[in-house]
């Protein structure tokens, strides 16, 4: 995640504007370096809740994160593209299709942990399975819709790249079921 703060580099020479119009001449690359620090903080986050319910692992879901991490490897280069380049569509699509990566593979290992493995805890609550699932589906249905929308409107794109984060944080159906576990404990 700190791999993104170096895209945010001093301004090398000020023109007549000063210091503050250099800063404000960078707003893409603070605005990118906010929006891809959250999202890499709600893939941590997600990461780590559904890994939660893992009692033991094996070699496909071994792959399975690796393949995830990966992902999570691109987001610097993506971020840095839409940064320098916010208003071609090419660079937020890039951006979008690595986010969508990311949620498909993440859709994906929550469908591999809950089948009939032996990975999760006996007796995880189907319901949540279920919630999961939908809630984990978000992102491969809306990153297509930012990816399109960005070759029409590059600011309605950026918007869709970061509300998709606010969806997770709070309709996030894990944390509500871990709350609703830790009030029952003695």
């Amino acid at each position: 995640m700190t791999i993104l703060v170096l895209e945010l580099r001093a301004p090398a020479t000020l023109g007549p504007e000063g210091l503050g119009g250099a800063l404000v001449g960078l707003w893409s690359r603070f605005a990118t370096f906010f929006i891809s620090f959250i999202v890499l903080g709600v893939y941590w986050f997600a990461n780590h809740q559904v890994f939660h319910f893992v009692l033991r692992v094996n070699r496909t879901l071994v792959w399975l994160n690796v393949l995830f991490l990966m992902g999570i490897a691109l987001i610097p280069f993506a971020a840095s593209l839409m940064g320098t380049y916010p208003q071609d569509p090419i660079a937020l699509s890039l951006y979008g299709a690595v986010l969508g990566l990311l949620a498909a593979l993440g859709y994906v290992i929550w469908w591999y942990l809950t089948g009939d493995r032996g990975l999760i805890e006996p007796g995880l609550d189907p319901e949540l399975v279920h919630k999961v699932r939908v809630w984990l589906a978000i992102g491969p249905v809306i990153t297509p819709v930012a990816i399109a929308v960005s070759f029409v409107n590059t600011t309605v794109a950026l918007l869709i790249y970061l509300v998709l984060p606010v969806v997770f944080i709070f309709f996030n159906p894990v944390s509500r079921y871990l709350e609703r576990l830790r009030e029952t404990e003695p």
